[in-house]
């Protein structure tokens, strides 16, 4: 990071919040406590707004209580973004991945979450992201600077430069596991390094359509809802980020099918049906009783699993296909 990079930060002190909730800012605090049932041992559990301090305490608190595993869960809703680049630096030296535990907003999501050595969401866990801004006004210096400090701990520039340029300050553009990763904004346990060029289908899916004669899709899912029969239809008509990759992906099959030749394009089409019956039914022995959001991350995830898979099977045989 340049000079005047550097010194910009300093001018950033409580620039971030989640300025439309009324939430006390008290400072974060760290425990060591027994991790999850899907983790081993002990972690780091931070919880609260992110202000002056945190950092130090942060280091004090692993040094005393040092935890079995390089994981810090936390919950926060933003604050300052000065103190987070500290505290995000005491977080790569120290080699911790960040896991997000219900919601981690703004300068938590932007700052922190990239710095992890590993960044991934509980199930149901949310990431918001929004401009920066100064007395309520955006800061697009500021945005500039988060956006390239994400690039340096290997996440798109585009992703946060997107939403910080359409969410305002006083907005904020939410996203489970499943935008994360159709977004690039997600480094989990199974994920390659480094995460540069890595997968973001909702990114490299749009891309790829660009300049095609494709209509783009109005947003929903690549079927009819109104003809949804089955539990798994109905979750892509009801679950919003699941709607956002089917559309992706419809737009990657159309272009597809638009650049295949006559002979080919019934081929095509059965294999995309074939591969659409093998997907629901592989997804769909994940269903519980319940509809709920919770109760359908399971095969939430398993769908989009599939459509990511398939964007980039559609995408990589388009680019070995004759024009």
């Amino acid at each position: 990071m340049g000079t005047q990079t550097s010194r910009s930060w300093f001018y950033y002190v409580f620039i971030i919040c989640f300025l439309y909730f009324d939430f006390p800012t008290y400072s974060m605090t760290f425990t060591t406590e027994l991790s999850p049932a899907n983790f081993k041992g002990t972690i780091v559990v931070g919880k609260g707004s992110i202000e002056r301090g945190d950092a130090i305490r942060f280091e004090a608190a692993i040094n005393a209580h040092p935890p079995s595993s390089n994981i810090l869960m936390v919950t926060s809703l933003g604050g300052s973004v000065d103190e987070a680049m500290k505290l995000a630096g005491r977080i790569k030296t120290n080699s911790f991945s960040v896991i997000v535990h219900q919601e981690c907003a703004s300068a938590c999501a932007q700052i922190l979450f990239p710095a992890g050595k590993y960044s991934i969401l509980t199930k149901g866990s949310m990431l918001g992201i929004h401009s920066c801004s100064i007395s309520g006004k955006r800061h697009e210096t500021c945005n500039e600077d988060i956006a390239k400090y994400a690039v340096l701990n290997g996440f798109p520039y585009g992703t946060l430069d997107y939403f910080s340029e359409m969410y305002g300050p006083g907005d904020m553009k939410w996203m489970t596991e499943i935008s994360a990763r159709c977004f690039g904004f997600y480094r989990g346990y199974d994920d390659p390094k480094p995460i540069n060029g890595g997968r973001k289908a909702c990114v490299d899916g749009v891309i790829f359509s660009m300049g095609s004669n494709v209509h783009f899709r109005p947003f929903g899912p690549s079927f009819d809802c109104r003809k949804a029969t089955t539990r798994v239809e109905r979750l892509f008509c009801i679950d919003k980020e699941l709607m956002q990759s089917d559309k992706v992906l419809g737009f990657v099959y159309d272009t597809k099918l638009d650049a295949t030749n006559i002979q080919e394009e019934e081929k095509l089409r059965s294999n995309q049906r074939q591969w659409i019956n093998a997907r629901n039914i592989d997804c769909r022995r994940l269903f519980t009783e319940n509809m709920d959001f919770i109760s359908t991350r399971d095969v939430a995830l398993c769908l989009y699993s599939y459509n990511e898979d398939r964007i980039y099977e559609l995408i990589d045989n388009s680019l070995l296909m004759p024009h």
